[in-house]
């Protein structure tokens, strides 16, 4: 007679205490085979991810993410994500919470007390290797009407003091239409465009270890880098992101669009063209295109048209995509390595 079984489901604090006790040996054993990155998607429907080299022509590789603070209806915003730790926020200006994906530990932070009251913000998630701190920083612009700004405020969380400074933040004001600051070379960065005092596009970082904010090169491609049939007008620059270590930007042209990689940070002149797609056109099919992550053999992973995630290998001309996504205005993806870090780490009384 067949004995019954019986399947004991453990709760998510006793996973992490589990994975906490166990050898160094067997953890980097486990870290070794969890090595493939994985995007973590939200919308307001959905919190999941999906591994990188998983396929993209259904959602049935799409996991679901218990994430116990989500409210129903409201997309869990994305900070940022570094060595596996990811920071959320379910408003723009209060509820932040590091999380571990990998394992479900999480922290909540306390909340900035920055003003509520209109405006945009800005925020983004880094670790500064000088001090082996993890920050996030949370900028507040006031409402403005044309000609008229009502100032500025920023705080800056450390995870060590657990706890938040007030920080000098940019006194130009100035557009931005993602709220989100891209980590690369211990830096966080913003496309901007200048108010006053005329229009200007530039990159706006904020160092993490100097804790201040600095510029950085905006692309200026020759056009006689282009060949004769190229047309070059109607140039538009967007979707920062950090595409393997280096910063990089999708540029719109008229019948092409080029994603252009910054090859030695801080250098101008090192913006190079990563690879052309031609269409006929590219402000309708591609606008929009954000890279994700790019492999050594030249696969690219991205999301274009608010709403497909987008494989594509650099030589080919076909791709293949996974619509994850109804509402383009309403998703946030990131892409983040499993690993076994908790915020919870912090001894406040070590610091």
């Amino acid at each position: 007679m067949a004995m019954a079984r019986t399947v004991m489901t453990l709760s998510e604090d006793m996973i992490v205490e589990i994975l906490l006790r166990l050898p160094v040996k067997i953890l980097a054993r486990f870290r070794e085979r969890q090595s493939t990155p994985k995007i973590l998607l939200s919308t307001p429907s959905m919190l999941g991810f999906i591994e990188i080299d998983a396929p993209f022509w259904d959602g049935s590789a799409v996991r679901d993410l218990f994430f116990r603070f989500k409210q129903r209806g409201r997309a869990v915003k994305m900070v940022g994500s570094c060595n596996g730790l990811v920071c959320v926020t379910l408003y723009n200006h209060k509820d932040f919470y590091i999380w571990n994906p990998s394992t479900g530990a999480h922290r909540k932070l306390p909340d900035p007390e920055v003003s509520p009251d209109g405006g945009t913000y800005k925020y983004g998630f880094g670790y500064d290797s000088s001090s082996g701190d993890y920050k996030v920083l949370v900028a507040s612009y006031g409402a403005r009407n044309p000609g008229h700004f009502l100032g500025s405020e920023g705080k800056l969380f450390s995870l060590k003091r657990n706890s938040w400074i007030r920080i000098q933040v940019l006194d130009n004001p100035y557009e931005s239409y993602y709220s989100a600051g891209i980590l690369c070379n211990g830096a966080l960065h913003w496309e901007v465009v200048l108010d006053e005092p005329y229009k200007c596009q530039m990159i706006v970082a904020f160092n993490l270890a100097e804790e201040k904010f600095i510029n950085v090169p905006y692309p200026s491609i020759p056009i006689e880098e282009y060949d004769e049939e190229e047309e070059v007008i109607d140039i538009c620059f967007d979707g920062l992101r950090n595409l393997g270590g280096r910063l990089c930007f999708t540029c719109y042209r008229s019948n092409f669009v080029d994603l252009l990689v910054m090859m030695e940070y801080g250098v101008q002149q090192s913006w190079e063209r990563m690879f052309k797609v031609v269409c006929d056109d590219p402000f309708g099919l591609f606008m929009n295109l954000f890279a994700l992550w790019s492999s050594s053999a030249g696969q690219f992973v991205g999301i274009y048209k608010r709403q497909e995630l987008m494989r594509k290998f650099f030589e080919e001309e076909t791709h293949e995509t996974f619509v994850f996504c109804r509402h383009p205005d309403g998703w946030e993806a990131v892409v983040f390595a499993e690993s076994l870090l908790s915020p919870n780490d912090y001894d406040l009384d070590d610091v």
